[in-house]
C-alpha cells in the first residue's frame, strides 16, 4: 500500500467555514426542530414549577489568624484563601444551621420549614479570593429567604464571637502558665553567660557575624511565635484544618530560612562563637518573655470584647423572583447548540466520504469517472435541476468513456457496501451508452440480492433458474440489440464465475458487444465482486456519500492487483450544499447556468437559503402534522 493510500484515513481533519454551514444546512431541520420542541417543554416545566426567590448578603472576613505572625512573611503561601474557605464551612456548618432554624421555628410562623439539607443546598457563596464573601439563599417563600438569610448572618456572627472569646480565654491560660517557665530559662541562661565570662575572661566583642546573628534572632522568635498559635489551635482544629496546615508550612519555610544562615556562618573562635551563643539565648528568652506578656494583654483584651472578625457590609437583600422567561429561550438555544456541536464533533471525526476533493486531493482528477447527485428534494419527488444536472454529469462521464485511450469496454461496477446506488449506476451507463447507438451487454451479476434485472427490467425475469437455461433462451433477453443477463439461480456463486464456462461466456460477450456492464454483489460481503473484476479491463468503484469511508477504498485497494483500472463514481452527493457552500467541481454547477433552462421562482424555492428556511419549515408542520394524525 502507497504512502497516499495509507494517510487517506486523515482527509477529513481540515474544518473551514464551508463544512461547518454544510453541517448546519444539512441538519437543519433536525436542529430547528430541538429548538422549538424543547421552549414549550421548558415552558411547561417553569409554568408548573414553584416560584423560586434569592436574596444575597455581602460579609468581610477579617483574617485575625495570621495577625500573630510577622508582616514580613505576606502571606507566602495563600493563607488568606484558605481562611476564606474554612469561613465558608463554618458557615454551612450544622451548628449554624440548627441555631438559626430554631430561631426561626421560634419566633415566626410558617406553614413549612426546610430541612437543614435544604438549607445546606440551596446555599451559594462566591469568594474575592481576598476577604469579601457574598452568600445567597433560594427558597420559594420570599419573606422566608431574607428572614432565614439574615438569622443564619447573625448566627455565623454570634458563633465566631464566642469562638474568639473561648480562643482568646484559652490562649490567655496557656500564656500565664507558659510565663514562670521562660523566666525560669531566661535566668539560666543569664547565669550561663556570666559564668563562661568568668571562666573564659572574654568580652563582648563585636564581630561580622552580628547581623547574622540578629536576623537569626528574629526567625527563632517567629518559629516561638508559630508554635504558640499552633498549640493554641489544637484545641479548636484538626492538624488537617486548611488554617492550622497553612501555620506549618510556614514554620517549616522559616525553618528552613534558619538552616540556610547558620550554614553560612563563618569559622569563628570556639570561644568566641560559645559567648554569641550564650548572649543569644539570653536575648531570645527576654523577647519571648516580652512577647508573652504583650500578648497576655492582648488576649485579655480580646476575651472582653463582643467583636468578631466577621463583619457583615450588606444584610439580606429584597427578595428577588428568579424568572425562568429570559433563561426558557437561552436554555433552548443552548441545547440546540450543544446538539450542533456534537454533530460537527460526528462529522469530522467520522471518515466517511462527504465531498469529491477527497477522493481527487488522494488519486487525481482522472481517476475520478463521474458523479452523480441525489436527484429527490425534500418532497421525496424527483428535482428538476438535480435531475438535470445528473444528466449533464453522466453525459461527461459517457464522453470520457467514448473517447478515451483507455479501453472501457468491459466495465465491472462495484462497492464496499448496499446503499451507496451501485445498481442505479450500472443501468445509467448502460441507458446512456444505449442512447449512444453502442450495443451493450448488462449483466446482473448479484446473485445474492441482485437488484437491476428486477427494477429495470422486471419483464425479463420470470422463470429463469440455471445458465444453461438462460443460454437456451438468450434471444428472448434482447432489448432492441441490447442484451440482458437477468439475476441466476447459482448455488456457488463464487465457483460459478470461477468456472471456464462463465468466463467463456464473458469473451463471446465482449466480441458480440460494443460495451459490456456488470453489476456485483457488495465487495467487502462476499468474494464474488473480487472474482468477477479480474475478467474485466475497468472497475468503476461507486463511493456513496457519507456512507463510504477512506477505511472502504483502503480495504478495497488492498485486494486489486491492478489498481490502474480502478476509477472511482461519487455517487449520491447533496447537490445543495454543492451549489451553495461546497467547492464547485466544474463550471456547470454555476446556479445561473441553469436559470436560463428553468423558471426562475422554481429555482429560488429549491436552492437559495431562504427557499431553504421556508421548505424546511413546511416539512417540519408536516412532520408535526402526520404525528398528531396518527395519535
Amino acid at each position: 500500500m502507497s504512502d497516499k493510500e495509507e494517510n487517506i484515513l486523515h482527509v477529513n481533519d481540515e474544518i473551514d467555514l464551508s463544512s461547518l454551514l454544510a453541517v448546519f444546512f444539512e441538519n437543519f431541520n433536525f436542529l430547528l426542530s430541538i429548538l422549538l420542541v424543547s421552549i414549550p417543554v421548558l415552558g411547561i416545566y417553569y409554568l408548573t414549577s414553584n416560584e423560586i426567590y434569592r436574596s444575597d448578603a455581602l460579609i468581610e472576613i477579617q483574617n485575625e489568624s495570621r495577625a500573630f505572625l510577622p508582616s514580613s512573611l505576606n502571606d507566602p503561601l495563600g493563607s488568606q484563601n484558605n481562611s476564606l474557605n474554612a469561613e465558608i464551612e463554618i458557615y454551612k456548618s450544622n451548628n449554624t444551621l440548627v441555631d438559626a432554624l430554631s430561631r426561626i421555628k421560634k419566633d415566626f410562623s410558617f406553614d413549612e420549614h426546610p430541612s437543614i439539607e435544604e438549607v445546606r443546598k440551596n446555599l451559594s457563596f462566591v469568594s474575592d479570593k481576598k476577604s469579601l464573601i457574598t452568600v445567597t439563599f433560594f427558597h420559594n417563600n420570599p419573606e422566608y429567604v431574607v428572614l432565614l438569610l439574615d438569622e443564619l448572618t447573625s448566627e455565623f456572627i454570634r458563633d465566631r464571637v464566642n469562638f474568639k472569646k473561648q480562643s482568646s480565654a484559652a490562649g490567655k491560660t496557656f500564656i500565664r502558665s507558659e510565663i514562670p517557665r521562660i523566666k525560669d530559662l531566661l535566668k539560666i541562661a543569664e547565669k550561663n553567660l556570666n559564668d563562661f565570662k568568668l571562666s573564659t575572661n572574654a568580652s563582648d566583642v563585636i564581630f561580622d557575624t552580628n547581623t547574622r546573628n540578629f536576623k537569626l534572632d528574629q526567625l527563632r522568635n517567629r518559629v516561638n511565635e508559630i508554635e504558640f498559635k499552633e498549640l493554641e489551635l489544637k484545641e479548636f482544629y484538626k492538624e488537617n484544618h486548611p488554617i492550622y496546615v497553612t501555620l506549618t508550612q510556614q514554620k517549616n519555610l522559616i525553618l528552613s530560612q534558619i538552616k540556610q544562615i547558620e550554614d553560612e556562618l563563618p569559622n569563628v573562635p570556639s570561644t568566641q562563637r560559645n559567648l554569641e551563643n550564650f548572649k543569644r539565648e539570653v536575648n531570645i528568652y527576654s523577647e519571648v518573655l516580652k512577647d508573652l506578656s504583650s500578648q497576655e494583654l492582648a488576649l485579655s483584651m480580646a476575651e472582653a470584647s463582643e467583636v468578631s472578625n466577621v463583619r457583615i457590609i450588606n444584610n439580606a437583600s429584597v427578595a428577588i423572583k428568579v424568572s425562568p422567561k429570559l433563561s426558557l429561550f437561552l436554555l433552548s438555544l443552548l441545547l440546540t447548540i450543544s446538539v450542533y456541536v456534537f454533530l460537527l464533533v460526528r462529522h469530522f471525526m467520522s471518515d466517511r466520504i462527504n465531498n469529491l476533493d477527497a477522493i481527487i486531493d488522494y488519486f487525481g482528477k482522472n481517476s475520478v469517472i463521474g458523479e452523480r447527485p441525489l436527484i429527490t428534494g425534500y418532497e421525496k419527488s424527483p428535482n428538476q435541476i438535480a435531475t438535470k444536472i445528473a444528466d449533464e454529469l453522466l453525459n461527461k462521464t459517457i464522453y470520457e468513456i467514448l473517447h478515451s485511450d483507455d479501453d472501457f469496454s468491459s466495465i465491472c461496477i462495484v462497492s464496499t457496501k448496499n446503499n451507496v446506488g451501485k445498481t442505479e449506476v450500472a443501468y445509467q451507463l448502460y441507458s446512456k451508452l444505449v442512447a449512444n447507438g453502442k450495443k451493450v451487454c448488462v449483466l446482473d451479476l448479484d446473485l445474492r440480492k441482485g437488484g437491476l434485472s428486477k427494477k429495470y427490467f422486471p419483464d425479463l425475469t420470470n422463470e429463469i433458474s440455471t445458465f444453461s437455461e438462460f443460454r437456451e433462451r438468450q434471444t428472448d433477453f434482447i432489448v432492441k440489440g441490447n442484451l440482458v443477463v437477468p439475476q441466476l439461480k447459482i448455488e456457488n456463486p463464487p465457483e460459478f464465475f470461477m468456472s471456464d464456462e462463465f468466463n467463456e461466456y464473458l469473451q463471446e460477450l465482449k466480441k458480440e458487444y460494443d460495451f459490456v456492464i456488470c453489476d456485483t454483489p457488495p465487495w467487502a460481503t462476499f468474494v464474488d465482486a473480487n472474482v468477477i473484476s479480474k475478467s474485466f479491463k475497468k472497475i468503476f468503484y461507486v463511493v456513496g456519500n457519507k456512507v463510504t469511508t477512506f477505511k472502504d477504498i483502503t480495504l478495497f485497494l488492498a485486494d486489486i492487483e491492478n489498481k490502474e483500472k480502478v476509477h472511482y463514481f461519487y455517487n449520491k452527493f447533496d447537490l445543495y450544499f454543492q451549489l451553495l457552500w461546497l467547492k464547485y467541481q466544474y463550471p456547470y454547477y454555476s446556479r445561473n447556468y441553469y436559470y436560463d433552462y428553468m423558471d426562475y421562482q422554481n429555482v429560488k424555492s429549491e436552492f437559495t437559503i431562504s427557499g431553504f428556511l421556508v421548505q424546511s419549515s413546511k416539512n417540519i408542520i408536516k412532520s408535526l402534522k402526520k404525528w398528531v394524525t396518527k395519535e
